[in-house]
């Protein structure tokens, strides 16, 4: 069978040559070479531009493709989405909308001897600072079991504390704002019912004692009155303090003034009832 040589490639009869497969292997080893060179484009759903760098006329940016699985709605009028209500402000520079801050009596309500040292707590000392007035540690195990406090403490805007100290007999004297879930009621129930306390933290111990007081209304509401001793420390030696707490509530917001000492007696409840007139005046003016 005679044969003979095109283009450098055998052919006989009935065999076709195969420079399709060639030229087709070609363009294939030139696509992969400019893929490493980035002069290809890739082939995606939608509408197909030309890579960066390929060359030719500019051609504007491709729109961002939707996410695997969506579908592309139509398009309608815009719309513009309610704007949020204005929130209202308050009085104390930093303080957050609905913040108890601004309802504090102002440090010139506090007794002689201490107006002049009186001061707003950050949250971070008014959570500790609440800790002491109630001389309950949050998280503590306690017996009875339901003299225990709650673990979370109060957020930004449901706690405010200003605290004043006397220097000549280290009596401190405080008024406390708290956002409550329950009436002045249950509050009086529970430290009827937590008169001797045992608590533990993280093997600290104390021992809680309190004693109701008979005082009358203050400002036309219902006070709750008491005294207590907290000892700290099992043996000796171990610190005792002692404070008196006034108690009343307007709303959700109820009001403690609370006079301390560590080393003698504290405040009596007479002497805290002008101090918590004051707090209760602010609060019911809001």
């Amino acid at each position: 069978m005679r044969s003979f040589v095109v283009d450098g490639i055998r052919r006989g009869p009935g065999r076709p040559g195969r420079p399709a497969r060639a030229a087709g292997g070609v363009a294939a080893l030139c696509c992969a070479a400019a893929l490493l060179a980035g002069g290809c484009s890739s082939t995606v759903a939608g509408q197909a531009y030309p890579a960066a760098g390929g060359g030719g006329d500019a051609h504007p940016a491709p729109p961002t493709a939707a996410a695997p699985g969506t579908t592309t709605a139509p398009a309608t009028p815009s719309t513009t989405a309610p704007s949020a209500p204005p929130q209202a402000t308050t009085s104390v520079p930093g303080a957050q909308p609905g913040a108890l801050d601004r309802l504090l009596p102002q440090p010139a309500a506090f007794p002689a001897g201490f107006a002049d040292s009186a001061a707003v707590l950050s949250h971070h000392n008014a959570v500790s600072a609440s800790e002491d007035l109630s001389g309950e540690q949050r998280g503590a195990r306690t017996r009875p079991v339901q003299c225990a406090p709650g673990s979370q403490p109060p957020g930004p805007d449901d706690l405010a504390v200003i605290t004043s100290t006397n220097a000549a007999d280290n009596t401190t004297i405080a008024v406390q704002l708290e956002r409550v879930p329950t009436d002045l009621t249950e509050f009086e129930s529970r430290i009827d019912g937590c008169t001797k306390v045992q608590s533990n933290r993280f093997g600290a111990e104390s021992k809680i004692t309190r004693s109701l007081l008979d005082v009358p209304d203050v400002a036309d509401h219902h006070v709750v009155a008491y005294e207590q001793k907290v000892r700290s420390g099992a043996g000796e030696p171990s610190i005792e303090q002692r404070s008196t707490t006034l108690a009343a509530q307007v709303d959700d917001v109820r009001i403690f003034v609370v006079g301390m000492n560590q080393h003698g007696r504290p405040p009596a409840a007479e002497d805290l009832s002008d101090l918590l007139a004051e707090a209760i005046d602010s609060v019911r003016a809001d």
